[in-house]
């Protein structure tokens, strides 16, 4: 992966929205990982990985509010576009495809996805203070504890 975006042409408040958006597209990708499971184990261990995904919206939520924002649930043309090609298309594709009824796919392709999701958000620190940047870090940490996560789910 290791995409590199250039945000610093957008509005923070429109890459906090996207990125709230983006981590509800995690949480839909695991809530229909967790539907096709058939060990115990690794559904709650999705479930826990869905449930970080709700925390990190509110996070990036609450940013936006914190600067006087209110969520649109909505991002500019530009970003919606980089949206659609990065992070949402191929999450379609991979269920419209059939490629779920394969777990090592599935969840190889959920591996790649974290990736993405650290490689945006480490684009996106350079557009944050300090203050944001230290929480960022944290989702960043998360994003990767995640992707370790689906590797170990891998092996089973």
């Amino acid at each position: 992966m290791g995409k590199t975006w250039e945000l610093a042409a957008y509005q923070l408040d429109d890459l906090f929205e996207m990125a709230a958006i983006v981590e509800q597209a995690g949480f839909d990708f695991y809530a229909r990982l967790i539907a096709r499971a058939t060990s115990a184990r690794v559904k709650i261990e999705l479930k826990f990985l869905r449930d970080e995904e709700a925390v990190h919206k509110a996070w990036f939520l609450s940013q936006l509010r914190s600067r006087g924002a209110a969520p649109r649930g909505s991002v500019t043309p530009a970003l919606q576009e980089l949206l659609d090609l990065e992070f949402l298309e191929p999450l379609e594709r991979v269920f419209k495809t059939g490629d779920v009824s394969d777990s090592e796919k599935t969840l190889r392709f959920g591996t790649a996805l974290e990736q993405k999701s650290i490689d945006f958000y480490t684009a996106l620190e350079g557009s944050l203070g300090d203050a944001q940047r230290e929480a960022l870090e944290k989702i960043i940490k998360e994003e990767e504890d995640h992707k370790r996560k689906l590797t170990v789910i891998r092996s089973f």
